[in-house]
């Protein structure tokens, strides 16, 4: 484990020094660097919370036929079976942080985006949360203890500044009504979709506005104009994933559903409404009087539980 945490602080440290450099090239090198850092010491933590210290969760493992365990040595987790471990440890840190900077670092890569330094120091601030969760609750060893001054310094200056930009974002949502009580209106997790931004400095042009379906946003990074119905949806998703893991695992109701109107992950059951095309579920069967489920929706049955449309439509047929 003290290997995999000194890695990751030299991988942090490292991404900090690309970052205070400059140049572009660097920049996507800080991307890549502080992301690396966060992924080895979620495996620190994996390291120290296998059985007896042996290292065995932060590598695959197969079953022999007799139900023997063995780790199979060599490949390590990905970060999708990396963060159903931390949830089986009881541990649930919020992978906002980790998950924006993977989606932002695939996008300089792959899809060739422009690197922006005021976006790069957004995820970099982003990210301080997380590595205090980490470092200070799951492995117990003060950060501030384990950085350089001037990377943690850096570290800081990077989250003021985005923690500063964001709440003056997240202001210009402050009258928007919002029906759910169970998933909140996702204000900090708006994010430009320009191909070359990513930016989560989205606000709303007109903050006297307070319906979420008239909202006209602007990025205060780019400039654009994102269009509201994909940067709902993705902030959604995002606010709510450690939620739908949870949901799903326990094999609970999800927080979010596909709306059978708009085809887009967008419908809260607890409201019984999508709030992108503002579609809205029948609170009961017409038949039965049963309590509806999205998943009951038929549109050749409306009206109908799942269970009185297929009494109905087996009668047709018999």
């Amino acid at each position: 484990m003290d290997k995999l945490l000194s890695n990751a602080i030299d991988s942090i440290e490292v991404g900090m020094e690309d970052f205070q450099s400059g140049s572009e090239r660097r920049l996507v090198s800080a991307v890549r660097n502080v992301y690396a850092g966060l992924l080895l010491l979620a495996k620190a933590v994996l390291w120290e919370n296998s059985p007896n210290k042996d290292g065995s969760l932060i590598y695959y493992t197969k079953t022999k036929s007799d139900g023997t365990v063995v780790v199979k040595t060599g490949k390590t987790v990905d970060v999708k079976t990396m963060q159903e471990r931390f949830a089986d440890l009881g541990f649930n840190p919020d992978w906002g942080p980790l998950d924006a900077v993977q989606a932002y670092r695939n996008d300089i890569e792959h899809f060739y985006s422009t690197v922006r330094p005021a976006v790069v120091q957004e995820q970099l601030g982003r990210t301080l949360p997380l590595i205090q969760t980490l470092m200070g609750e799951y492995l117990d060893v003060d950060p501030k203890d384990h950085f350089s001054a001037e990377c943690w310094k850096a570290l800081l200056e990077s989250k003021d500044f985005f923690d500063a930009m964001q709440n003056a974002c997240a202001e210009t949502f402050a009258d928007i009504e919002w029906e759910s009580d169970e998933v909140l209106f996702p204000k900090t997790h708006l994010r430009c979709t320009s191909k070359d931004c990513g930016s989560y400095l989205v606000a709303q042009k007109w903050p006297d506005q307070t319906e979420h379906l008239h909202m006209e946003l602007i990025c205060r990074e780019c400039g654009s104009e994102p269009d509201v119905e994909d940067v709902l949806e993705a902030a959604l998703k995002e606010s709510t994933a450690v939620d739908a893991y949870i949901a799903a695992k326990d094999g609970d109701r999800p927080p979010l559903a596909y709306c059978p109107s708009c085809i887009r992950e967008t419908f809260l059951p607890d409201t019984g409404n999508c709030v992108i095309c503002d579609f809205q579920l029948q609170d009961r069967c017409e038949v039965c009087g049963a309590r509806m489920d999205i998943d009951d929706y038929n549109p050749d049955f409306e009206g109908m539980c799942a269970s009185c449309a297929h009494s109905l439509q087996k009668a047709w047929y018999d």
